[in-house]
């Protein structure tokens, strides 16, 4: 079973009194699971790794769930792992490899968080669950909800396209179309949360946060227990990053790895507060004013539950941070189909595109071991691949006007697919 030794602040040891308290009492941090690993040994290993499971659970040893009764799940984790050999010629890098989360249940990242957090949910009792979003986060806590039998209730900003909550809608989320911001719905929220009891999917608790450090565990297993030299990670609130490095402690405590791989944070240059305070030296992340960005689902200028926590953890790990144009972004996101196959939104595509930047300024060498996490589908954004019109006018069914076509689609195809 999930062992859990204690909910505590990491940053002045404070702990609460029961199970369903999120924040510090003292300082008002996010709380953090700590896990009891002591009855893990090396042998371990070998049955973890020889495991039939193809979820995250396989490693049900690490996460905050008492009882596998108790866990939800839609068959995520255990994506696929791909060393993109063309890419990483064009890139100048002999090993790169694409964590494809594309391929998640519900299409995105959230998915690994919200197993481990609806899970825990459904272990302390609660019937309803809850999350502001305008995407990816709010079709998870739906999808996962749904598969619980819990009520979810989906919370966003006036203005947000329908066809971005349809996917909650349709697995029975309660929407609710609040006239604010996103980041200006966050004291609102907050209080609906504690004045109807919800379950709070949002990274302000401790057990959905564990879920992400799924990665790391699922690196180790399918990289045949070797660490990246660079883990590469699409960056908003700062939750993927602080997950991954406290996997990778947990291992390391184990004796399982013996070195750390270096993270980066992959931001748009319209909201990278944690790139900017890595460049700065700052031990602080100050807010900013998120602008517009194709990068739409890391669009955060507010990290305040978890940003310095990742922020520690990069430079704990020696790793870096990168605030991407939006050309550089939509760039790698093209690259990423027409090289390796995998259709990813704009904000997935960042870590792609960090990692090109990295390269080009030399500070990730040619023969590192590079890992970029891909956290979302392109179709939860389509918009930002716009088919040309004349790409969609019918020809006659005539060979010499297939000719013409394909002759015209050849002349105008991107230098790199020749």
């Amino acid at each position: 079973m999930g062992r859990i030794a204690a909910l505590r602040c990491p940053q002045c040891g404070w702990e609460p009194v029961t199970d369903d308290t999120f924040a510090c009492g003292s300082c008002g941090s996010v709380l953090e699971v700590r896990m009891d690993l002591g009855h893990l040994t090396r042998s371990d290993v070998r049955i973890i790794r020889g495991s039939t499971d193809t979820t995250l659970w396989r490693w049900f040893d690490f996460f905050p769930v008492k009882s596998r009764g108790s866990v939800v799940s839609l068959g995520e984790g255990y994506t696929p792992l791909t060393r993109c050999r063309r890419l990483g010629e064009h890139l100048g890098m002999e090993r790169l490899y694409v964590k494809n989360d594309t391929l998640l249940p519900s299409g995105s990242l959230k998915d690994r968080s919200n197993s481990v957090g609806i899970s825990r949910a459904v272990e302390l009792g609660f019937d309803t669950v809850a999350v502001p979003s305008t995407g990816n986060a709010a079709a998870s806590v739906a999808a996962y909800a749904a598969a619980a039998g819990l009520r979810s209730v989906v919370m966003v900003p006036a203005g947000t396209d329908a066809a971005k909550v349809t996917q909650a809608y349709a697995c029975g989320a309660t929407v609710v179309v609040v006239d604010a911001s996103l980041d200006g719905m966050g004291t609102f929220y907050r209080v609906a949360v504690k004045e109807f009891g919800w379950y709070d999917c949002l990274s302000t608790n401790p057990y959905r946060n564990e879920g992400k450090k799924s990665y790391a565990f699922e690196l180790f297993d399918q990289l045949d227990e070797h660490v990246p030299h660079w883990i590469i990670h699409p960056t908003a609130g700062g939750a993927g990053l602080a997950a991954m490095w406290k996997g990778y402690q947990e291992l390391h405590g184990l004796g399982w790895v013996h070195r750390f791989p270096r993270l980066v944070a992959a931001q748009s240059d319209a909201a990278a507060p944690i790139a900017a305070a890595l460049e700065n030296g700052s031990a602080t992340v100050e807010p900013v004013a998120a602008g517009p960005t194709v990068a739409e689902s890391i669009r955060v200028g507010n990290p305040r539950a978890l940003g310095l926590r990742a922020l520690r953890a990069v430079r704990a790990s020696n790793g870096a941070g990168v605030a991407l144009t939006d050309e550089e972004i939509l760039e790698a996101q093209g690259l990423l189909s027409r090289m390796a196959g995998i259709f990813a939104e704009p904000s997935a595509a960042t870590s792609l595109a960090a990692a090109a930047r990295l390269r080009r300024q030399g500070v990730i060498r040619s023969d590192d071991m590079v890992v970029c996490n891909v956290t979302g589908h392109g179709l939860k954004q389509v918009a930002s691949v716009a088919v040309p019109r004349e790409r969609l006018q019918p020809i006659e069914p005539d060979l010499d006007a297939l000719r013409e076509t394909l002759a015209q689609e050849s002349s105008t195809r991107p230098v790199e697919e020749k």
